[in-house]
């Protein structure tokens, strides 16, 4: 028996609904159905007589429910004291960056300045554990050992990075063929490898002719700032390179993989109530895209 079971079981309880309680949880309804289901498999008996409308406790469920309350108010009343010393702190991990949930964060701490967060930018970097942290941003090939939730950011797809002198600059879009032949800055990683962009030049007919390499964005954005070569980006970077006065980020035609950029959070891993917020907030912020999350 765990106490994520009890926390879970106390919360559909009270609501008397499964949909109620795993909305104010962020986590999926089945999740929180399975873990009712092994917590009454490890009691051996039911806690609940469910129907299609409410989930109603049975004489048992009613007993162990004063239970678990007691329970959950001793172990509150003894961190009480310790938490109250402990900042309020969210945690992100970028396994690829976006400029629109980096925004968000910004945003939420103009309302929320006692909110702290922690920000682990690995997208070259040595592997971390994703599950150690609030909320990850990644594309869809990421793959998670745990269940996770998932609200879908924005389509994946490329930018190219060029000066702002230059003949493409101010095009509304740009062939990906039409850089074949122009001086390219890739990310590399320690093993050898290059970032994605780099294949897909390859993929869409043309070996890049690549002048720069480095295992870290901000050394790729400082030589883009010289202006003598151009970059691809995924899509999430273009507002960082905007913002520069001597660069613009021009989309690019021709990228055929289907991907997208998500914003993720553990499926059965109760979050903290800032951690809460500013799932919220980023539920309101990313609203059109919301649609396409599941």
């Amino acid at each position: 028996m765990e106490l994520l079971q009890l926390e879970y079981f106390e919360r559909v309880a009270r609501y008397g609904s499964v949909s109620k309680a795993a909305a104010e949880l962020c986590i999926s309804q089945p999740s929180l159905s399975g873990a009712i289901l092994r917590l009454e498999k490890e009691l051996g008996l039911p806690l609940f007589e469910r129907s299609h409308r409410r989930m109603l406790l049975t004489s048992y469920g009613e007993y162990f429910l004063s239970v678990t309350r007691e329970i959950l108010r001793l172990l509150k009343a003894s961190r009480l004291s310790f938490e109250m010393q402990l900042p309020l702190r969210v945690s992100v991990a970028f396994h690829i960056y976006n400029e629109e949930v980096f925004r968000l964060v910004h945003a939420f701490q103009g309302l929320r300045p006692e909110v702290e967060f922690d920000i682990h930018g690995g997208v070259m970097s040595s592997p971390v554990s994703l599950h150690s942290f609030d909320f990850v941003v990644c594309n869809s090939n990421t793959e998670f050992k745990q269940p996770m939730e998932r609200l879908r950011v924005m389509p994946q797809g490329y930018y190219v990075v060029l000066p702002r002198s230059h003949p493409l600059a101010e095009r509304e879009s740009v062939g990906i063929l039409e850089l074949q032949g122009e001086p390219l800055c890739f990310l590399q990683k320690e093993d050898g490898s290059f970032e994605a962009a780099y294949q897909f030049c390859i993929d869409s007919g043309f070996i890049p002719k690549c002048v720069f390499t480095t295992n870290n964005p901000f050394y790729k954005f400082r030589y883009l700032s010289y202006g003598r070569a151009a970059g691809l980006v995924p899509s999430g970077w273009p507002g960082a390179y905007d913002a520069f006065p001597g660069l613009t980020a021009v989309p690019i035609r021709g990228y055929g993989h289907s991907s997208d950029i998500w914003f993720c959070w553990r499926s059965e891993a109760p979050l903290s109530e800032a951690a809460r917020d500013f799932l919220a907030f980023v539920r309101a912020g990313l609203a059109p895209a919301a649609l396409d999350s599941f």
